[in-house]
């Protein structure tokens, strides 16, 4: 009796640094107000926009080094600390240097807590406003154009996996509105990759305030309701 209470103890207590080690990751926010062509580097992954603001996720490094590449030129390096579970949100510029702006927790009582940009406002940045383009709180928001290349790219793969990889993809330096998050999902063909998409795509969500909406996405009202008690967590 005692060796078998001495294995579950074990056992629970290695699943719970299996729990732990899962979500040891933490996320790289940074913007660039000047003028340019610029590619970011972050322990070999890289990401270019012409849109001035580069989001990493899954950082397992706590120590990552920083690359920031001009015209394909190196302009930048440096190694900077990045504890597990958090969100840091920096700026870099030729004049004033990098900056750290702010650290946010990823996750509340459990739930991921954070939005793309809600949450990591600049502070050199216009207030954000109601209408479209630069400086508006939409200036991040998928084109139409870009759009129907992400939804082409999507139709165009028959695995569901690699279906939800590339939606990800896509979301990693855009937005997302209710509506174009309703077409990738009737894409796929299992309610359950659906469910799987619309919470990953979540955090990207333009309006939240119509992601009720994305039920009518669901095939089975047993997935539809597994989506709404996700939004019922949801702040």
């Amino acid at each position: 009796m005692k060796k078998l209470l001495l294995l579950i103890t074990i056992l629970v207590h290695s699943m719970t640094i299996l729990a732990q080690n899962g979500r040891s990751s933490s996320e790289l926010f940074i913007e660039i107000p000047d003028r340019g062509d610029y590619v970011i580097h972050v322990d070999g992954d890289l990401v270019g926009t012409s849109k001035g603001r580069f989001r990493f996720y899954d950082i397992r490094n706590t120590a990552p080094t920083v690359v920031v590449m001009k015209d394909n030129a190196e302009i930048f390096r440096r190694r900077i600390n990045l504890p597990y579970n958090t969100r840091l949100v920096a700026s870099y510029s030729q004049r004033t240097g990098w900056r750290n702006l702010t650290t946010l927790n990823l996750f509340d009582r459990g739930e991921y807590a954070l939005d793309n940009w809600d949450r990591a406002i600049f502070s050199d940045r216009p207030a954000p406003g109601p209408d479209y383009g630069p400086g508006s709180k939409y200036d991040d928001l998928m084109t139409p154009e870009e759009f129907k290349q992400l939804l082409a790219t999507v139709k165009k793969e028959p695995f569901s996996k690699q279906q939800l990889k590339i939606i990800k993809i896509g979301l990693r330096n855009s937005l997302i509105s209710t509506g174009q998050l309703v077409e990738l999902m009737k894409v796929q063909t299992f309610d359950g990759d659906r469910l799987e998409t619309a919470i990953a795509a979540y955090p990207s969500l333009v309006d939240k305030k119509n992601a009720l909406k994305i039920g009518d996405a669901f095939g089975f009202s047993m997935s539809k309701d597994k989506f709404f008690e996700f939004l019922d967590k949801q702040r």
